[in-house]
């Protein structure tokens, strides 16, 4: 199987994905994906149901709580690949959004679930997508 392909950019923007490549990556009509441009090239990484997820924490904004949720999600096995944060001074909360690799997973979602939303500085775990 072909590693890599030269692609163009149409008109509109788009590229288009070699069959052997979406087969490679289990990418159907409507996959999702995370591109993080970089100096000179960029990294496309797909949302797979089963396979990454989108999670959204509204925690304390205190020291260490992002640290704290952080450490408990890797404890399950949970890879984050993307965060973003943002503080919520009037409520002295912080929104916390990440897409996580969770193929590596230690137990069930729902387990890490419950673990989260025991700790102290969590307020509220949403799973956007998964």
């Amino acid at each position: 199987m072909r590693k890599s392909n030269i692609a163009k950019i149409d008109s509109k923007g788009r590229i288009l994905l070699p069959v052997h490549v979406r087969r490679s990556l289990s990418a159907d009509d409507g996959t999702e994906f995370v591109i993080f441009p970089e100096e000179g090239y960029i990294k496309i990484l797909p949302l797979l149901k089963g396979k990454t997820a989108e999670i959204r924490f509204l925690i304390t904004d205190s020291p260490g709580s992002l640290a704290d949720v952080a450490k408990t999600m890797s404890d399950f096995g949970v890879n984050i690949i993307m965060s973003q944060s943002r503080a919520m001074p009037r409520q002295k909360l912080a929104q916390w959004d990440i897409i996580a690799d969770i193929t590596e997973l230690n137990g069930s979602f729902d387990k890490m679930k419950a673990h989260v939303e025991q700790k102290e500085n969590v307020r509220k775990m949403e799973v956007i997508s998964s």
